[in-house]
């Protein structure tokens, strides 16, 4: 009888490692991929860590509720953290600085991770000496981030995404437009398009305001000035502008994603799509650790798993289309209509460090407003 018990004892606790209580080294799937034992012991103390910590909050834009979620569940299974209490808060990226910058001011804790196209405010948190340096030993793969400039050397490495024409094809052709067919970025500004166009409002928006810099190097004042001459309609979220195309109220936007073609396609409609034969600014999109977080071991986890490629391969999965900046990762078969290899793609280059600058935007928008495409 007393053995009966002790098996059954051994049996249970199995089941309860395996249930999502804990788990044992061995079944930690980052335990069996670190590629020596140094590598083992750091990841083995991060998890201790954050089982301790049991916590991670983050904010960013761009990934959606229904993609954080996919994402954190790969998160916590790689990393057999299967209790980690996850708290992620999705919003537009000006309403996230705001708060976080009021919250450092507090001298509050604040979130352990944010993610957002918002190079400028990083690179102004960095002078500030309210980003924690972390270098993850995945940085070192993501080739593309170093060679476009969107890396910071022990602070962040960068995936992108770009702003693009689309447009309605059959609300096109209901206002007698038919069979357009652009190449260029000024077939956008000829004044019988312009009316029936909108743009995202770049005196707000900081990753726009960036799009707008990169597009004077390119294409010139002279191409904002015809724009708008036309008075397009100007909106401050981006599902404003893509609620316009589809419903056909302002059947082209100069300023969609991927992500935008994909779900108008998969409602029946037909899209137009382009990259301009000038290039297309790609705004550095990435996650990175604020000083003084509550929770630095499961930030630091964090951070190694959206930049390991099994990491990466799950945040494709989840269906954010965007331009990783590493080689290798598996796109779904229905984002790469709208999403080429990044290496074939034109880029308009940028020096990011000197380019875009607090002041850089706050000068841009200035000049946006004064001539008529923002408020």
């Amino acid at each position: 009888m007393r053995n009966f018990v002790i098996i059954t004892g051994v049996a249970a606790l199995g089941l309860l490692l395996l249930s999502g209580v804990a788990y044992s080294a061995s079944e930690i799937p980052a335990i069996r991929d670190a590629r020596d034992s140094t590598e083992r012991a750091r990841v083995q103390a991060l998890i201790d860590g954050a089982r301790k910590e049991n916590v991670l909050e983050w904010t960013g834009s761009m990934v959606e509720p229904k993609h954080s979620d996919y994402i954190t569940g790969g998160f916590k299974e790689y990393y057999g953290l299967p209790q980690l209490k996850l708290s992620y808060t999705y919003g537009a990226a000006p309403e996230i600085i705001s708060k976080v910058e009021q919250v450092i001011k507090a001298g509050r804790n604040p979130p352990d991770i944010i993610w957002l196209p918002a190079w400028d405010w990083y690179h102004d948190l960095l002078k500030r000496g309210k980003l924690m340096r972390y270098a993850s030993p995945y940085y070192k793969e993501y080739t593309l981030s170093h060679k476009a400039g969107l890396s910071v050397e022990g602070y962040w490495v960068s995936d992108a995404y770009s702003n693009n024409p689309m447009w309605n094809v059959k609300e096109l052709e209901k206002r007698g437009i038919k069979n357009f067919n652009p190449t260029s970025w000024w077939d956008f500004v000829d004044p019988k398009l312009t009316p029936l166009t909108s743009l995202s409002n770049v005196v707000t928006s900081t990753a726009n305001a960036i799009w707008a810099i990169g597009m004077r190097k390119t294409v010139g004042d002279e191409w904002f000035v015809r724009l708008a001459k036309g008075k397009p309609a100007v909106y401050t979220r981006a599902e404003q502008g893509e609620t316009w195309v589809t419903s056909g109220e302002y059947p082209i936007c100069l300023m969609m994603r991927p992500k935008h073609a994909q779900d108008f396609e998969g409602s029946g409609g037909t899209v137009g799509w382009l990259y301009p034969k000038e290039g297309q600014v790609l705004f550095p999109f990435t996650p990175v650790i604020l000083e003084n977080v509550a929770h630095p071991n499961t930030a630091k986890l964090f951070i190694d798993y959206v930049r390991s490629l099994p990491g990466t391969n799950r945040m494709a999965e989840s269906g954010i289309t965007i331009i990783y900046g590493r080689p290798g990762v598996k796109i779904l078969e229905k984002a790469r209509k709208y999403l080429p290899p990044p290496e074939e793609m034109k880029v308009i280059p940028m020096d990011w460090q000197k380019e875009i600058t607090v002041e850089s935007v706050k000068e841009l928008r200035a000049w946006a407003k004064k001539i008529g495409i923002g408020y």
